[in-house]
C-alpha cells in the first residue's frame, strides 16, 4: 500500500501484523482461521493470539499478530477472511 500524498510505503516489511478477526463463535471457527492464517506465517503459536467472547458469547473475536514480508501476504489472508461465511469482520 502507498501514502498517496508522499508516495512512500504505508508499512515498511517484514513486519508483524496484527490482523483482528471477529467471527461466529462456532466449533473449529479458531483452529479453522489460525490453520488459515498459518499459511503465510507457520510460526504462529498461541503466544500470538488473543481471545475475546461477545458477552452473549455468540462471537469470538482473535487477535492475531502475524509476520508477513509483503504486501501481497496481506492481501492474500483478507482474500481468504472475505471467503470465510463465519467472518462477520476483519481488521
Amino acid at each position: 500500500m502507498i501514502n498517496p500524498e508522499t508516495q512512500q510505503p504505508l508499512v515498511d516489511f517484514p513486519t508483524h501484523f496484527l490482523f483482528k478477526i471477529t467471527g461466529k463463535n462456532e466449533p473449529n471457527f479458531e483452529s479453522d482461521i489460525i490453520a488459515l492464517l498459518k499459511k503465510v506465517d507457520p510460526t504462529i503459536d498461541d503466544s500470538k493470539i488473543t481471545r475475546k467472547l461477545s458477552s452473549s458469547d455468540k462471537y469470538l473475536s482473535l487477535s492475531v499478530n502475524v509476520w508477513v514480508t509483503k504486501q501481497e501476504e496481506i492481501d492474500e489472508v483478507y482474500t481468504l477472511l472475505k471467503a470465510e461465511p463465519r467472518v462477520v469482520w476483519a481488521l
